[in-house]
């Protein structure tokens, strides 16, 4: 069998289409009909999260059977032990901090005892400076690391204790001007968990899941991924411009993007962005040509350096005696206490953890009491008073037990999504609260998230006209105006292979389905060798065709769309794929491989290679191992 390949490769309109002309139509044949379906539910036992002729978003159980057989709470690995020996304080007089010791827990010690500080700035780590008891710390530092040792001899010392702190500076220089308002401004604190469905948010975080069912929160039941990975959906939120594919995209582009906390700055908004992955960050163009007023990343990077780190899944858990995730937390609380409640400012905060979520389904389980005791505390500072709070996630679980489930293809693309608005909002504004609580069982996509952000700076956009269109998805709207009834996946700017609105029904597994994976993945192959990354990468072999699905709606028609999972050699690599096949004509018409998921992990696969398509379909050559390529390897 040979198949003549037609691919359209351009890398200015990021086009990667695969269309297929076959020789041998009887290796492609495949036949839809009635008796080649099986397992089909009646409608009425099904349950949606959006029920409409254009949508049918099946729900998915967080408590089924088959996902609470593989539930285990993870138990929390602490960084340390020991009770703290350092505290901060602020002085809203002088605008200082000052650093204090816990001289309880110096006693044992006995004399001899010497405490110092570096402080910290642009990465830059500044002279040790000696102090006792407490001391005041200079506005020009971002952080600080603080030890006390004692003297076993006039060369040797025992260190007691070494910790860490970052410190929001706001000073006359960096302190912006509120611009007056015609009215009341609501703060937006974005608080971002990567990798966490709305099913497995439920199961794995039920404290934090009660939290957000208190009134002024809204769930978003229909929020539907429209990319594979952590960066192209974040960076869509946060833009409203999406990569499409990331092989083709061009940075320059991410640099001319407005990137929507711009608009917030020239707002008269204090703003921060930070995550707590600080090897492999994802804003790390952001950091080299973005201005940000505020972040962590050179803190924790100076930090980290200095301190004893712990690595889980590839990702600094612990800096020093800290979580990653609590430097993000407590300068999120310095934030909103210094610009909320001392300095009456508006702020918008982009909080991004990743430690705790991305790599293991129930490792969440073990950050649900962290999680929920800040938001008590956000509580306490009058966060929840005045502000707008996303609670948001990227996507689904990607790889492990969860894709083994039968409500996997869901999994993956339904992130969560909370949104919190504040009573004084609700009360002046109560059309957007109306709209947004009827928006909880409509399709919406990144798009719209999007659109809601820019509402926030323009509340006087009553109505979706008012509001100007995103170029790369003119249909999508706010979340606070309300979303129409009927409204598909090609409205919201979901390609199909992300879409969920759609209901599938299973295929017998016949031998014309295996040809049909193997012209899949010689294509894979043929995607890889164009790109020039087979140099690297072995070729695929088909091992296994596990689960073949038909739209529903599609059956009796001449194309039909088909979903299809299976495993390719070397090792196992495990692919899901949707595809449009012509059953009269016999062959694919429709196959977009970089948009092809894999489904079980590939970081010990792929280290030879960090373009984030290829390598899904990468197994290293064994001579082809590249150390210095693993930093530039973000989310797997």
């Amino acid at each position: 069998m040979w198949m003549y390949y037609e691919i359209e490769y351009s890398l200015e309109n990021v086009d990667f289409k695969t269309r297929f002309t076959d020789s041998s139509k009887k290796a492609s044949q495949i036949k839809i009909n009635v008796n080649n379906l099986i397992g089909m539910e009646p409608n009425h036992t099904r349950r949606y999260f959006v029920n409409s002729g254009k949508c049918k978003m099946l729900y998915a159980d967080p408590f089924s059977p088959e996902s609470m057989q593989i539930y285990k709470p993870a138990k929390l690995k602490v960084c340390t032990k020991q009770s703290d020996l350092f505290h901060l304080s602020f002085d809203r007089n002088t605008n200082r901090y000052s650093l204090h010791v816990n001289e309880t827990i110096l006693l044992p010690f006995g004399n001899g005892i010497q405490c110092n500080y570096s402080g910290i700035s642009q990465r830059k780590i500044h002279a040790t400076v000696y102090f006792e008891k407490q001391h005041e710390l200079p506005q020009n530092i971002n952080g600080v690391i603080a030890q006390c040792h004692v003297k076993l001899n006039s060369s040797l010392i025992q260190i007691i204790q070494q910790d860490a702190f970052p410190l929001h500076q706001v000073t006359k220089e960096t302190r912006q001007t509120h611009r007056k308002q015609p009215k009341r401004q609501p703060s937006v604190i974005i608080l971002g968990l990567d990798s966490m469905s709305r099913m497995n948010f439920e199961r794995t975080m039920p404290l934090t899941a009660k939290f957000v069912r208190q009134e002024g929160w809204y769930p978003l039941s229909g929020y539907n991924k429209m990319a594979d990975n952590t960066f192209p959906n974040v960076y869509t939120v946060l833009s409203g411009v999406s990569m499409i594919d990331e092989h083709a995209f061009r940075w320059k582009k991410y640099r001319d993007a407005r990137m929507i906390w711009r608009d917030y700055i020239r707002a008269g908004y204090a703003t921060a962005v930070t995550e707590d992955v600080i090897s492999i960050p994802l804003f790390r163009q952001i950091y080299k040509t973005t201005p940000m007023p505020y972040n962590l990343r050179s803190l924790l990077l100076s930090i980290a350096e200095t301190l004893k780190t712990y690595v889980s899944f590839g990702y600094d858990y612990c800096i020093g005696r800290r979580l990653a995730f609590s430097y993000v937390y407590d300068f999120c609380v310095q934030f909103i206490t210094r610009h909320m409640l001392e300095l009456n400012q508006p702020m918008f905060g982009f909080f991004w953890s990743c430690t705790f979520t991305h790599d293991s389904y129930n490792v969440a389980t073990s950050l649900d009491r962290i999680f929920v005791d800040y938001l008590y505390l956000f509580e306490q500072l009058k966060l929840f008073d005045n502000s707008i709070v996303i609670l948001v996630s990227d996507h689904g679980a990607r790889f492990g037990k969860l894709m083994d489930l039968s409500d996997s293809f869901l999994e993956e693309r339904l992130p969560l999504l909370h949104i919190y608005l504040p009573p004084w909002f609700r009360s002046t504004y109560p059309q957007y609260a109306q709209a947004l609580a009827m928006n909880h069982n409509r399709l919406c996509s990144n798009y719209d998230l999007h659109n809601t952000l820019r509402h926030l700076l323009q509340l006087n956009a009553t109505t979706p006209a008012m509001l100007p269109a995103v170029a790369s998805c003119p249909s999508s709207q706010s979340l606070l105006h309300p979303l129409p009834v009927e409204r598909s996946c090609e409205d919201a700017c979901i390609v199909e292979h992300w879409c969920t609105c759609n209901e599938f029904v299973n295929v017998t597994i016949e031998n014309n389905m295996r040809h049909l994976a193997e012209m899949i993945v010689t294509n894979i192959n043929m995607w890889m060798l164009k790109n020039r990354f087979s140099k690297k990468c072995q070729r695929l072999v088909l091992t296994d065709v596990d689960k073949v699905e038909v739209k529903k709606s599609e059956m009796m028609q001449n194309i039909v769309t088909l979903r299809i999972l299976f495993r390719t050699y070397p090792n196992v690599g495990k692919f899901r794929t949707t595809l449009k096949y012509n059953v009269q004509l016999k062959r694919i018409v429709y196959l977009d491989v970089p948009e092809i998921s894999r489904i079980n992990s590939y970081r010990t696969d792929a280290p030879c290679e960090w373009n984030t398509i290829a390598r899904k379909f990468c197994f290293c050559y064994p001579n082809a191992y590249s150390q210095s390529k693993r930093s530039q390897i973000r989310h797997i």
